[in-house]
């Protein structure tokens, strides 16, 4: 394990020293882990995006990866530090709901309480803070994982893990419709929805759902519309370019959730869209 791969995601941002820091303490205790940023740009505090981020980015994750991810608006109070193991990955963060998407429908969950750093690192020099647990609690952690510690040493059991309200994903057979709402924009002012895992095969589109609340559908193509909750309807496409420059449209994204844009703009700004936003998808 002593080459494993830790995958860090922060609301830290690239101004100040903590997400340095904070692979400064992985290398003092596991030096040659691999360590990846999936990004450090959560806006500060906001769990829901950081949980979506995380889920994103975990299909392309090296087996057995650690993920790092620390935005912790509770940091100091009573939530607890943990770290999670499934199979086939690991999880160390606050007990805030960040790990919600990936661990979604899983029954191989363990969980402890981060409390014995002390005893695993007898003998180094650590600092204990109450507003930086990156780096005097998740770091170590995940240092220590890395290096092969078995996660029943790093506390006892942690139960009844909090988890953050799922997007709404609903089908309705009366409606021929599935409902879903605006999760977050990108960078680009690329709206991406809750409808999906959407797979485009020839004259038919494939619903495999991500989220409980929507069966399996195979959808007529050539007869989907997307609507917004203010009633606009728009084109299902499968590039920007299909749409006239500055045409909203709606087409599957990269990771097979629909999205809404703009060709050469912005939907957030020209649609005044927002995270909880409804949209539909139907076909009758």
């Amino acid at each position: 394990m002593s080459n494993a791969c830790i995958a860090l995601l922060s609301d830290f941002g690239s101004r100040d020293v903590y997400v340095g820091v904070m692979k400064g303490v992985i290398g003092r205790i596991a030096p040659q882990a691999r360590l990846i940023d999936l990004t450090h740009e959560i806006p500060p505090g906001d769990v829901r995006q950081a949980a979506f981020r995380l889920w994103q980015a975990f299909p392309f994750m090296p087996p057995g990866t650690i993920f790092l991810a620390v935005v912790d608006p509770g940091v100091g109070t009573t939530r607890r530090p943990l770290a999670v193991r499934c199979q086939g990955f690991t999880c160390v963060g606050p007990d805030n709901g960040i790990f919600t998407y990936l661990l979604e429908g899983r029954n191989d969950v363990r969980a402890v309480e981060i409390s014995q750093l002390d005893a695993l690192l007898e003998g180094a020099a650590r600092t204990k803070s109450g507003t930086f647990h990156g780096r005097d609690l998740f770091a170590p952690a995940a240092g220590l994982l890395a290096m092969g510690t078995d996660l029943e040493k790093l506390g006892r059991e942690a139960p009844d893990l909090v988890r953050v309200p799922l997007p709404r994903l609903l089908y309705s057979d009366f409606e021929k419709t599935v409902h879903g709402q605006m999760l977050l924009a990108d960078r680009f002012g690329n709206m991406v929805t809750s409808i999906g895992v959407l797979v485009s095969t020839g004259d038919v589109v494939r619903l495999e759902p991500w989220l409980p609340g929507c069966p399996r559908l195979t959808l007529p193509a050539s007869r989907l519309r997307v609507r917004l909750g203010n009633g606009t309807e728009l084109p299902l496409l499968r590039t920007f370019a299909q749409a006239p420059s500055g045409a909203p449209l709606a087409y599957i994204g990269s990771d097979g959730l629909l999205e809404i844009g703009v060709n050469e703009g912005s939907a957030a700004d020209l649609l005044t869209l927002a995270p909880g936003s409804q949209v539909s998808l139907a076909w009758n």
